[in-house]
């Protein structure tokens, strides 16, 4: 079996499941649990395929359809790159779907004819984006991907804010689409094809002969990719609608979608751009884009109240770390390939690592709603980490991860940010300067989080309220994701070797030294420098030598010392107090730092308006195509009940009928000779 048939199951099996999930909308628990099953096998199928990517020669370039008035053609192609943003589907698609078959009980006022549906052409739509490699179809499942995407954000109708950010998401992401869709245009007419390699022939050429124009199409193209990936000031939307979407959607978003706009900035900077000065020049400007997103996107979280706000405010940070380490790597590529390709690595190495634990702190977030009932950290007041405790461990893990504490995946990779961004200072003394911005916008991610596990885990209970765990299905992918954090952080080679696979597989990445010779053979990672070991960082030591000092303390201080836990009323100036009146509320957090930093996001004043209800009903398939099928479906079976009369007679009358109308299609269909 080819990967080509592979990938046709995988999104025939989205496909087919989605119209299952239609169909059974009535039934929330059915409903879900088939997503399951088939988003399941999807994710097996997909990595099938990844595997097959990585341990054999990747299959030919396949045309499974022809558009010749245009040059176009679905070609599919899974080299290894593309096999390495599938496993990110195949992991994160399984484990938002199956969180939300009892996380959507808290809509249940809302039909899931609406979510599951749209989420699984949703998985379908990217899957499409990361295997074409023919432009145009690569846009129309960008397209599909994003019109998915709305859907999920406005999916309270009847909430004027998500309808606001629906709108905001809509205009902003079509915008960047169409600047895209006219950058390949442009290309194809140069080309007369939209195939990746013919446009790549092509750029290089507007290159010699037009470089105004070139660098034209460069920039809507990477407006694009930096507006799907939430960059600053394009990705103004992201604050407004990861937090308007169901959780589940919301992990998703921020585990795959947003990826795309790495994925789109790699095939374009190494793959379309044939390596030159035109590289070296959108490296910078990519890099500095990265550098002020996650400046201001990182600082803006730590004024947030509500919790999906904070973690959103957080992607567009992060996003920012890898932006600036792909940047990095695009401006070191031709002066200095070994920094070049190791902060290339860095970056893609970041963004698995992103996809891992910021899911599962969205997911988290969402158990804090579904119990707790409320995103508002003030409102939560701390103390609910003795009743969640399976959700409070993994939202300390993945917080933790991402403010890059050792040993986790979060340092892993920003250690080869830091680090290739140090070595490289000694030919651009800029780098040393951004990397200092990001060690202390690292701080500020660790303080946030702080706040974040002090406002809904951490100390007494603000309130008697009945708080328990969430179910198992809720639970098990925090667990997995958390798990994954620790993994990743403990043997970083074992993801890296493949990502810098991925890296090398592209054109202008071609001809990089290998892996070994960056980063050595063994488990630790060792940058070298002409056979010198520059910088080094070995988890698993430090990881042991954590493990003795924690038992140290526990046995051999407190449980050989004797020591007595008391449990005593809050003492303030030799007075006892209330704990709810000495209780440090999550908005007093660094409120000094918060005020000198209160003006870095601007704010618009004035309020968009609520989607267009023509435009909404024209978009809403409920209206046309769900509630239409169900009232038809509910009349016919009124029909029919009504033949269940109880005498027997009628009974046999219907079957002589039925008989009657068999017999009758076979006279009229089924002659001829024999």
């Amino acid at each position: 079996m080819t990967t080509v048939v592979l990938l046709q199951y995988a999104v025939g099996a989205l496909l087919l499941g989605a119209l299952a999930s239609l169909a059974t909308a009535r039934s929330r628990r059915l409903s879900g649990w088939i997503s399951v099953g088939f988003v399941a096998v999807a994710a097996l199928l997909l990595w099938v395929v990844v595997l097959r990517a990585f341990s054999a020669s990747p299959d030919p370039p396949r045309a499974l359809a022809h558009i010749p008035a245009v040059g176009a053609a679905l070609i599919v192609h899974v080299d290894a790159l593309s096999a390495v943003f599938l496993a990110i589907i195949a992991v994160i698609s399984l484990l938002t779907t199956l969180y939300s078959v009892h996380y959507m009980d808290r809509f249940a006022h809302d039909t899931l004819a609406k979510y599951y549906p749209v989420l699984l052409v949703l998985f379908a739509g990217i899957i499409g984006v990361v295997v074409t490699a023919d432009f145009l179809f690569f846009l129309v499942f960008w397209e599909l991907m994003t019109l998915a995407s709305f859907f999920l954000v406005v999916f309270e109708r009847e909430n004027r804010a998500a309808q606001r950010a629906g709108l905001k998401y809509f205009v902003v992401n079509q915008a960047a689409a169409l600047g895209m869709l006219a950058a390949a245009v442009v290309l194809w007419r140069s080309a007369g094809s939209f195939d990746f390699e013919a446009m790549r022939a092509a750029l290089g050429q507007l290159l010699a002969t037009s470089p105004l124009r070139a660098h034209l199409l460069l920039a809507l193209l990477f407006i694009g990719f930096a507006t799907k990936a939430g960059v600053l000031p394009m990705g103004s939307w992201l604050p407004d609608a990861y937090p308007a979407a169901p959780s589940g959607a919301t992990a998703a978003f921020g585990g795959t979608m947003t990826k795309l706009g790495i994925y789109g900035l790699l095939r374009v900077f190494l793959h379309l751009l044939p390596l030159s000065g035109a590289t070296t020049i959108w490296g910078g400007i990519i890099a500095v884009a990265g550098l002020g997103s996650l400046f201001v996107g990182t600082l803006t979280a730590l004024q947030q109240d509500d919790t999906k706000r904070l973690m959103s405010f957080h992607v567009i940070g992060q996003v920012g770390y890898m932006f600036l380490a792909v940047g990095m790597g695009l401006l070191l590529l031709q002066t200095s390939p070994a920094l070049g390709a190791l902060a290339l690595l860095a970056g893609v190495f970041h963004m698995v690592n992103h996809s891992l634990y910021k899911s599962c702190l969205f997911l988290g977030a969402g158990a804090l709603e579904y119990r707790a009932g409320t995103r508002s950290l003030a409102a939560l007041g701390g103390g609910l980490g003795a009743a969640m405790a399976g959700t409070a461990t993994c939202a300390l893990l993945a917080a933790l991860a991402i403010a890059g504490v050792p040993p986790l995946n979060g340092f892993a990779s920003k250690w080869l940010i830091y680090a290739t961004g140090i070595l490289g200072a000694r030919s651009m003394s800029l780098l040393a300067v951004a990397v200092v911005v990001a060690m202390f916008i690292s701080l500020v991610t660790l303080a946030s989080f702080v706040k974040y596990l002090g406002g809904s885990f951490l100390g007494a209970p603000a309130a008697a309220r009945p708080v328990r765990e969430v179910p198992w299905p809720m639970l098990a992918p925090q667990v997995i994701l958390a798990g994954a954090c620790v993994g990743f952080g403990l043997l970083p080679m074992l993801p890296l070797r493949y990502l810098y696979r991925g890296i090398i597989g592209l054109p202008s990445a071609a001809g990089l030294p290998a892996l070994t010779e960056l980063l050595g053979s063994g488990p630790n990672l060792a940058l070298t420098d002409a056979g010198v070991i520059t910088a080094a960082w070995g988890p698993l030591p430090l990881a042991l030598g954590l493990v003795l000092l924690a038992a140290l303390c526990y046995w051999g201080l407190q449980r050989g010392g004797e020591a007595e836990v008391r449990d005593v009323p809050v003492w303030v100036c030799g007075e006892e107090e209330e704990l709810g009146a000495v209780r440090y509320p999550p908005g007093s957090f660094y409120r000094p730092f918060k005020e000198a930093f209160h003006g870095v996001y601007p704010t618009l004043h004035g309020q968009l308006p609520a989607f267009p209800p023509p435009l909404r009903r024209a978009l809403d398939p409920d209206h046309w195509l769900y509630y239409p099928i169900a009232r038809a479906s509910e009349q016919a079976a009124r029909g029919v009940s009504r033949t269940h009369t109880g005498v027997l007679q009628v009974y046999l009358l219907w079957i002589i009928l039925g008989a009657i109308a068999v017999l009758s299609i076979i006279l009229l269909f089924g002659g001829g000779g024999t």
